[in-house]
C-alpha cells in the first residue's frame, strides 16, 4: 500500500507540475519508487508491489486526463520496465539490492535502467499508437532519469535505516538538514530567475553535498535539483526560458540532470569506497598492533610459569645494572630430575608453576623474577646491602619449601646463590658469580642460600 500511494502521488505530481504543451515531462519519479520497492521487497512480495503500483498508475493517468486506453498502455509499459530492471539487478547481485557505495554496482544499476527504459519506451510507443521518435525519446529519457535519480535515493535511505547497514553517515542530523536546505535554496535561486545562465552553481553545491554526505547526499541533491528545475521550467521560469522552445528547454534540462547525476553518483561511490578502504586499513593497523603486542608479550613471558622469559629477564637485568645498585639471585629446584623421572614431566611442570607462584608471592614490587632455563630461575633484586638481600632470598627459599603440593606432587626445595653487582661488571659476569654461589649451596647440602664473593680485583 505504501508503494502504491507513493507511486500515485509521484505520478500525479509529475504530470500536473512538469508536463509541457506536448504532454512530455522532465522526469518520471514513480518508476524509481517502484524499482526501489521491488529491490528492497522480501521474496514473494513483488506481485503485491506491482499490483498496487499498476492501480496507482492507472488512477493517476485517468485523473490527469489521459484516456483509458493510453492509461492502460502506459501502465503496462511502466510495469514491464520496472520488472526488467529488477530482474537484471537480481541476476547480477542476487536478492540484495545494489550497493550504492560500489562503483561497479552503480554502473550495473544504470545499465539495467537503460535496458528497462528502452523496452518500456518501445512498448509504450507501439501500444499507444504514438509511433514517432519524439515520443519514444521523451519516454526513454523521462523514465531513465526517474529511475536513476529516485532509486539510488530510496536505496541509500533504506540502507542507512538498517541496523546492520554497512554504509552509515557520521554526519549529525543538523548538518544533513543544513546541507540539503542549502541545496534547495540554491536550486530555488537558480531556477527562480531567468536573467543569468548560472546552471553551474547547483553543480558546485552538489559536489559539496556529495562530499559530505556520500551516496545519500548525491541522490538527495539530484532529487532536489530535478524537482525544482522541472517544476520551474514547466512553469516558464529559470535560466532555460530564453530558449523560447519548450521542447528544447526540456531536452536541455534532462541532459543537465543526467550530467549532474552521472557526476554525483560515481563520485559518491568512489568516496564511500575510499572511506571503506580507510576504515579497513585502520582496522588492519589496529589488528597488526594488537598482534605485535601479543607477540611481544608472548616473547617476554614464559608460557609455563607466567614469569618473565629468559630473554626478557636478561634485558631487564642489563637495564637495571645501568641505573641503580642491583643484585641477582640464581636459584635451582633441588633434585628436579628425580621429580621428572619418578612422577613424569607433567607433574614436573606443575611443580615449576608452584615454585614460580611461591617466588612471585614474596618478592618486593621493585624486584623481578624470570625463568632462566629448565628448573632455574633468576631474580633481580634492588639494593646493595648483603644482609637485606640474603633475607629476601631466604624468604623466597622458605616460601617454596612451605608451598603446598597437590596430592600427586612431591614437596620440593630450592638452592639459591646471591651476587651483588660491582661497578663496571657485566651482566654475564654477575650471573656467573651467582651460579658459583648456587653451586656452593648445592655442595653444602641444598635447600639453602649462599652469597657470592666480590670480584678479587676490587
Amino acid at each position: 500500500m505504501g508503494t502504491g500511494l507513493a507511486y500515485f502521488l509521484a505520478a500525479l505530481g509529475s504530470m500536473l507540475l512538469t508536463l509541457n504543451a506536448k504532454g512530455f515531462g522532465t522526469i518520471w519519479p514513480a518508476s524509481g519508487i517502484l524499482v526501489a520497492a521491488l529491490l528492497i521487497a522480501r521474496p514473494g512480495q513483488a506481485a503485491g508491489h506491482l499490483l498496487t503500483a499498476a492501480v496507482a498508475s492507472v488512477a493517476a493517468n485517468l485523473l490527469s486526463g489521459v484516456g483509458v486506453t493510453n492509461a492502460l498502455a502506459f501502465t503496462a509499459a511502466n510495469i514491464v520496465e520496472a520488472t526488467i530492471v529488477v530482474r537484471l539487478c537480481q541476476h547480477w547481485h542476487g536478492d540484495e539490492p545494489p550497493d550504492m557505495t560500489s562503483p561497479r554496482q552503480v554502473g550495473r544499476l544504470a545499465s539495467a535502467t537503460i535496458c528497462g527504459a528502452f523496452c518500456s519506451a518501445a512498448l509504450a510507443t507501439f501500444i499507444s499508437g504514438a509511433n514517432n521518435i519524439d515520443f519514444f525519446l521523451s519516454w526513454f529519457v523521462t523514465v531513465s532519469l526517474g529511475m536513476m535519480i529516485v532509486t539510488p535515493l530510496v536505496l541509500t535511505g533504506w540502507t542507512l535505516t538498517r541496523r546492520t547497514a554497512r554504509v552509515r553517515t557520521n554526519r549529525s542530523p543538523w548538518e544533513i538538514a543544513a546541507l540539503l536546505g542549502m541545496m534547495a535554496l540554491v536550486s530555488l535561486l537558480v531556477f527562480g530567475q531567468s536573467t543569468y545562465p548560472i546552471l553551474f552553481v547547483p553543480m558546485l553545491a552538489q559536489i559539496a553535498v556529495t562530499y559530505r554526505l556520500g551516496p545519500f547526499g548525491a541522490a538527495a541533491g539530484v532529487v532536489i535539483v530535478a524537482s525544482t528545475g522541472s517544476v520551474m521550467t514547466a512553469q516558464g521560469f529559470g535560466p532555460l526560458t530564453p530558449l523560447h522552445l519548450t521542447s528544447a528547454a526540456l531536452l536541455f534540462l534532462q541532459i543537465y540532470l543526467l550530467a549532474l547525476l552521472m557526476s554525483a553518483l560515481p563520485l559518491a561511490a568512489l568516496l564511500a569506497k575510499r572511506d571503506e578502504l580507510v576504515r579497513q586499513l585502520r582496522i588492519a593497523h589496529l589488528e597488526a598492533a594488537q598482534t605485535a603486542t601479543a607477540a611481544m608479550t608472548a616473547a617476554d613471558t614464559d608460557q609455563l610459569t607466567g614469569l618473565a622469559s629468559r630473554r626478557c629477564i636478561l634485558s631487564l637485568l642489563h637495564d637495571a645494572m645501568a641505573q641503580t645498585p642491583v643484585a641477582v639471585a640464581l636459584l635451582d629446584v633441588d633434585h628436579f630430575k628425580a621429580v621428572n623421572d619418578n612422577y613424569g614431566h607433567q607433574t614436573g611442570d606443575r611443580v615449576l608453576r608452584r615454585v614460580a607462584d611461591a617466588i612471585a608471592g614474596v618478592l618486593r614490587s621493585s624486584d623481578r623474577a624470570g625463568r632462566f632455563g629448565g628448573e632455574e630461575f633468576l631474580l633481580i633484586l634492588r639494593g646493595a646491602e648483603i644482609e637485606a638481600l640474603m633475607a629476601i632470598a631466604e624468604r623466597v627459599r622458605g616460601a617454596v619449601e612451605a608451598s603446598t603440593p597437590q596430592s600427586d606432587e612431591p614437596p620440593v626445595t630450592i638452592s639459591i646463590g646471591v651476587a651483588i653487582a660491582s661497578e663496571g661488571e657485566s651482566a654475564e659476569a654477575l650471573i656467573h658469580r651467582a651460579d658459583r654461589a648456587l653451586y656452593a649451596s648445592k655442595i653444602a647440602g641444598r635447600n639453602r642460600v649462599h652469597a657470592a664473593e666480590q670480584p678479587s680485583f676490587l
